[in-house]
């Protein structure tokens, strides 16, 4: 039973981590002046931490992926085990 609650967060977790990676790209994209030069994946990242230098999204982006696939791994490894 206990397995059932990590999967179910640590996917609930892993879809909280996409979920702010594209606003922040998003938010990157809304940044760019509208003559530059169109950018794509980790120059979007980049171009977030230049812009808006003091927002903790980053680390909470990365801690909830992290987190939640060590809970999704766990659970199916002890799911599977039994």
């Amino acid at each position: 039973m206990a397995a059932n609650w990590l999967i179910i967060a640590g996917f609930v977790l892993l879809v909280f981590g996409f979920a702010l990676r594209v606003v922040m790209m998003m938010r990157s994209s809304d940044a760019t002046p509208a003559g530059a030069r169109i950018l794509h994946g980790r120059e979007l990242l980049r171009q977030y931490h230049t812009e808006f230098p003091r927002s903790v999204a980053p680390m909470l982006t990365r801690s909830t992926l992290i987190c939640g696939a060590a809970l999704l791994l766990a659970g199916l490894a002890i799911e599977f085990s039994h």
